[in-house]
């Protein structure tokens, strides 16, 4: 299954029973067509970079879901055509996920070597008998 994230942003006009209303109907419609809703955030309202339709702020919904890819096209008909979404975007967030964890292991794999490496420079400053720099041997 193809991992996606919903942006909507809603008319500040609705009240929040109105918007927990849509984001539910949103949810329900996924639950109807077989995707999986994976988390729900209600982002507030927040201030539009700009505006849009004489509308200067919207509260901000953030929904994640799990589908197959058949449900997007209706979903974005759905929220085009309501009167009550400013604005929507939809993206499949599976590939950037992979990109990430990718990242993530190699900056582990990287610090593990640093740690090996100041590890193994430690233990050879403090053997006995070791030179220092410039050949001379290190002072008790």
């Amino acid at each position: 299954m193809r991992k996606y994230e919903l942006l909507f942003i809603v008319r500040p006009t609705l009240s929040d029973q109105e918007t927990a209303a849509l984001t539910e109907q949103m949810k329900g419609y996924l639950a109807n067509v077989g995707a999986t809703v994976t988390n729900v955030q209600n982002l507030g309202r927040r201030q539009l970079a700009y505006e849009i339709n004489h509308v200067r702020e919207g509260t901000y919904v953030l929904l994640h879901f799990e589908g197959n890819g058949a449900e997007v096209a209706e979903l974005d008909r759905r929220l085009r055509v309501s009167d009550a979404v400013l604005r929507h975007l939809i993206i499949r967030i599976d590939e950037e996920l992979r990109r990430a964890e990718r990242m993530k292991r190699r900056r582990q794999r990287k610090a593990t070597r640093r740690a090996q490496v100041a590890a193994s420079r430690q233990a050879r400053e403090q053997k006995p008998g070791a030179r220092g720099k410039g050949g001379e041997e290190a002072k008790s």
